[in-house]
């Protein structure tokens, strides 16, 4: 028999390596005086997992063998380990019970035993230490009681360490135990907060500053095993750094760091799945259900959930609050509770979510809470699984948890058995997708739209996708669904309720939907003929316009219009009621962004801004991407209108940032044509060449979208000289914009885009009726609208005439807040009083117009108003650094306008100078270039260019 005499005297309290038990070494120290002096002992230390049972255990027995026991030690083993007589094997073969479990134990008779126990304490007083009472096998403890009960000698203590709450062996003889004078429990318990702080103090050794203990109380319950796992998780992520003089205030208080904060996967989360791994079954089932309830349901559905008795699962509560996980039934720390869940087998873990979702919703538990069982589950059978989770989705909306609720839409999607509702939960997913990812919401409404082509969607499905479509910008689409609905059977007294009035969603414009738009009527600048061909690509199954339909403007684009009587005073005033009484919600937010672009394109550019900047605020506050992508758009437009093209170019990117995938989204139309026409006003047309190259999804041309990306299409290719084009892509933006309803200038100004191309191609008769049409138009009020006709009348009026009409084009277009429109107009102004003879007016104008050009990036516009030097692809004759050596830059600018065929009275207005310095420029010019005929000079030049390529 092998047993442990230690002559070694007992340490000092101390000196033990156990914190905060000094009362459980009193009663040790007098049970073995008391088993010293002849009598038999039995002691039970319990406690919760990881409270230092064990290592109570150690001490004790280091302690009886100093005070002359001999020391016997075991411990029990697992269910599928123990074995008969196993720890009495242990006790008398070898003190180590991993070895007994992987070898064969030899059967000994139990008097046999006995005698050798007798023997041993007949020499000495003997301590037998059992380690995990509770799985002690139950003959080797019949054994021991015997021993204890019937021994010659009464100088015996039994002390064992039992796991709080947990169940006997054998009941029977846990009673016998409990019968016996000599029986004694002490109680592990968790650390109090003194012993916590000492602990803490102990183990954060300078530098690293101690964290508060009664944090670490709070997170670990003072559970010795935990708390120390929390400080090494402490330590390591508070590495010690150099060290840093102490503040007088410090002298005399330590500093405390701030509180560590345990992550999953680190070291405290590790010693909870130890805690759990190391006890049974029962306990770590009742952990893993409380992980799974979340403490957000009542404690009597635990049982219902595990299938158990209350009395077993009471036991398991009690045990988990010993150990310190738990607190009031619930954990005391979230990774605790992830750790709890962990340690259950992922069939396990997902069948009891199902269980726990099942309970909840009979219990009529909120749908949020019973969703997150399902999608944890990743199961939903059943209707009512469904409709729980459309209904938890709604109220993850309201709480702005999109990701919340397009997972359970999802999950609703893929677990719904009836296909007749599925489409309906496909809308709802496509709308809640418009708040991060507009691209994959553009997905779900196009397989919608093939769905409803299929004749597959109900009146009541096509009623909620008509608004969706709209709010999108797809009216081509939507404009469809109207007209399927309308024609339905089955959709007779249905309207689409997308959260606004389909014809009247601006206040007091109920009117608009039933009174026909004149400029509906066949536009007579509109001829067909070769470059007057239709644009749009052919989409499969979707109607294309019908250019005369005897229709006024369409219900489905009521939003996009103008509000009011078609004034700007009455579409101002409309939006601003609108962004003061509506909400931020997914149905009104196309409203509001309209209502900002209305504000800016009736020239109220500062309360355009502070709306815009207060929505996008909220937007960014409630976390939604999709919808500052739609305000940064807005933002993006609204620069384009001051003439702020770098500003327009960064917030037309910014927007397309939040948009992923953006190469295939409708919406991206819009900030890409912000982006074509801020590149294009600023004369960078290799990169509108690369912007335009992109691939645009066949749907744009389809959608509101598509109407600004054709323009900015056609300002692109009228930069380029490339006419035909351009007439091509602002008559079919046109002709789209009146089958929509939507012909109003101040959204597009088409007509007098496609009448400045026309007078380029010299066109004049065409153009004059495009402008004709634009001025007597009720919608000629707007600033901008007719300072820019005006522009464009006075290039074919006679010079009196002209001077008149460029005049009022100025002071039109100056109230508009239109900078880039403004210095078009000064300098179109400025030669008009050049061809006058009015030197002096001239240069003024002139330089005025460039000075606006040059403060809003427009390099196109200045270079045209005054060359410059510039780089070898700037230029009509492709001049470089060669030439530019030869000449300064202000007889560059002569000899560029002398090659371009101009004279000299000419060349001295367009640069503000006189006749004389005109010729004196030029005479340096010939004599530099080595040169004496004006005719020379093209060649000259482009030589010299040629040379320096």
């Amino acid at each position: 028999m092998q047993g442990v005499s230690c002559l070694h005297p007992p340490r000092k309290p101390e000196e033990l390596t156990l914190v905060d038990r000094e009362t459980q070494f009193r009663a040790l120290r007098l049970a073995l005086t008391e088993c010293a002096a002849g009598t038999v002992k039995l002691l039970v230390a319990e406690g919760g997992m990881g409270c230092g049972k064990s290592t109570f255990l150690g001490e004790a027995l280091h302690t009886a063998a100093a005070s002359g026991f001999a020391v016997l030690r075991a411990a029990g083993l697992p269910a599928d380990h123990r074995q008969p007589l196993g720890v009495l094997q242990q006790l008398l073969n070898d003190p180590a019970p991993e070895d007994t479990a992987r070898t064969a134990v030899r059967p000994m008779p139990v008097q046999h035993v006995r005698g050798a126990l007798e023997r041993l304490a007949a020499g000495a007083p003997l301590a037998i230490g059992i380690d995990d009472v509770q799985d002690a096998d139950p003959e080797s403890l019949h054994c021991l009681m015997r021993l204890t009960r019937h021994s010659p000698t009464s100088r015996i203590l039994l002390l064992c360490t039992a796991l709080a709450c947990s169940p006997a062996a054998d009941p029977v003889l846990e009673a016998e135990l409990m019968r016996q004078t000599a029986f004694e429990r002490i109680t592990l318990d968790c650390l109090s907060l003194d012993g916590v702080t000492g602990l803490v103090s102990d183990r954060c050794a300078r530098p690293t500053a101690p964290p508060p203990a009664d944090y670490c109380l709070t997170v670990t319950g003072g559970n010795p095993l935990l708390l120390r796992a929390l400080l090494e998780e402490h330590s390591e992520a508070d590495a010690p750094s150099a060290p840093r003089p102490a503040e007088p205030s410090a002298l005399h208080s330590p500093p405390q760091a701030a509180p560590p904060r345990p992550v999953v996967g680190g070291r405290f989360y590790q010693s909870v799945l130890a805690c759990l791994s190391r006890t049974e079954t029962a306990i770590r089932q009742t952990a893993g259900a409380l992980a799974v309830l979340g403490g957000r349901a009542r404690a009597d559905l635990l049982p219902q959930l595990l299938g158990a008795s209350p009395a077993s699962v009471t036991r398991g509560l009690r045990a988990l609050e010993a150990t310190g996980l738990t607190t009031s039934g619930r954990f005391r720390h979230p990774v605790a509770e992830a750790a709890a869940l962990d340690a259950l087998d992922p069939s396990r873990r997902a069948h009891l979510h199902r269980r726990a979702a099942a309970l909840q919703h009979h219990d009529g538990a909120a749908p949020r809470d019973v969703a997150r069982h399902l999608l944890a589950a990743r199961h939903a059978a059943g209707p009512w699984a469904v409709s729980v989770l459309r209904d938890a989705a709604e109220q993850s909306l309201a709480q702005d948890d999109v990701a919340s609720a397009v997972s359970c839409l999802e999950l609703a999607y893929g677990a719904c058995v009836r296909e007749r509702e599925r489409p309906e939960i496909r809308i709802r997913l496509a709308a809640a997708f418009g708040r991060t990812n507009i691209a994959v919401a553009e997905e779900h409404l196009a397989d919608l739209v093939a769905t409803l082509r299929e004749g597959e969607l109900t009146g009541h499905q096509t009623a909620l996708l008509v608004p969706l479509l709209v709010n999108h910008g797809r009216l081509g689409e939507a404009r469809e669904a109207m007209d399927r609905l309308n024609a339905a059977d089955d959709a007779r007294g249905l309207c689409a309720d997308g959260g606004f009035p389909m014809a009247a969603p601006w206040p007091s414009t109920a009117h608009l939907a039933a009174r026909r738009d004149p400029a509906a009527r066949r536009d007579p600048g509109t001829r067909r003929d070769p470059a007057d061909k239709p644009f749009l690509p052919r989409q499969s199954g979707a109607p294309q316009p019908r250019p005369e339909d005897g229709r006024g403007q369409q219900p489905t684009a009521a939003l996009w219009a103008l509000p009011g009587n078609g004034t700007s005073e009455a579409a101002a005033h409309a939006a601003e009621q609108v962004l003061r009484s509506s909400p931020l919600t997914d149905s009104t937010l196309v409203l509001l962004v309209n209502a900002v672009r209305i504000l800016a394109r009736t020239g109220r550019y500062d309360t355009a801004d502070i709306w815009c900047h207060r929505l996008l605020g909220e937007a960014t506050r409630r976390r939604c991407p999709g919808w500052q992508a739609h305000l940064l758009a807005v933002r993006a437009e609204l620069s384009l209108c001051r003439g702020l093209l770098a500003d327009a170019k960064e917030c037309a990117q910014r927007a397309l940032t939040h948009v992923p995938g953006h190469s295939r989204s409708v919406f991206a139309g819009g900030p890409l044509a912000c982006q074509v026409l801020a590149c294009t006003a600023m004369g960078r047309y290799d990169e509108a060449t690369q912007l335009l190259s992109h691939p645009v999804p066949e749907a744009l041309f389809h959608s509101v979208y598509g109407l600004g990306y054709l323009r900015a299409r056609g300002h692109f290719h009228l930069a380029m000289n490339r006419l035909p084009a351009a007439v091509r892509d602002f008559l079919t933006a046109g002709r789209v914009a009146r089958e929509w309803g939507l012909d109003h200038p101040v959204l597009l100004p088409w007509r007098t885009d496609a009448a400045e191309a026309f007078l380029r191609l010299g066109e004049t008769k065409r153009a004059d009726q495009l402008l004709t049409e634009q001025l007597v138009s009720p919608h000629s009020g707007n600033p901008y609208v007719r300072g820019t006709a005006l522009r464009l009348r006075a290039q074919t009026a006679a010079p009196a005439e002209r001077l008149r009409l460029l005049s009022e084009a100025v002071s039109d277009l100056q109230s508009s807040g239109d900078r880039l429109a403004l210095a078009r107009a000064l300098a179109d102004l400025g030669a008009a009083y050049h061809s006058r003879n009015e030197p002096v007016r001239a240069s003024a104008t002139v330089r005025r117009a460039w000075q606006l050009a040059k403060e809003c990036g427009a390099q196109a516009l200045c270079d045209s108003i005054l060359p410059s030097r510039g780089t070898k692809d700037r230029g009509p004759d492709g001049r470089a650094a060669a030439t530019e050596a030869l000449l300064s830059e202000s007889e560059m600018r002569v000899a560029t306008l002398a090659a371009g065929g101009n004279t000299n009275r000419e060349i001295a207005g367009r640069l503000c100078v006189t006749v004389s310095t005109v010729e004196q420029h030029l005479t340096r010019v010939y004599r530099k270039l080595n040169i004496t005929r004006r005719r020379e000079l093209p060649t000259r030049l482009r030589h010299l260019a040629d040379q320096a390529n």
